[in-house]
């Protein structure tokens, strides 16, 4: 019993790292939407920096939980891999959407 816990430990460090991922993100999101909002160049630029820093995060997120996606875990990890692809796409989106201009004053 206590062998199967020991060896799930990665595995659920490989889901918290995601659901830290995929929350980063929103943030980021929430960050850049508020930013636009108020027309700040300055809190544009640095809600564009978190969005990119959160890309990274979900990637790397993604990359961990890929090492876990066989027989054994699949079915247990699905949804959190769904989940980061959808952060993933949001991000993207959302950088694509709004680019900071390049004359910033």
């Amino acid at each position: 019993m206590t062998e199967t816990h020991q060896h799930q430990q990665p595995l659920q460090h490989a889901i918290d790292v995601a659901d830290h991922a995929i929350l980063q993100a929103q943030d980021a999101e929430h960050q850049l939407q508020v930013a636009i909002s108020q027309a700040n160049p300055r809190s544009i630029q640095s809600a564009n920096a978190a969005l990119t820093e959160a890309k990274q995060q979900v990637y790397e997120a993604h990359e961990q939980l890929r090492a876990f996606n066989n027989d054994e875990y699949g079915q247990q990890i699905q949804q959190t891999m769904e989940q980061l692809t959808q952060a993933s796409q949001d991000l993207e989106a959302n950088q694509e959407k709004f680019h900071t201009p390049k004359q910033i004053r």
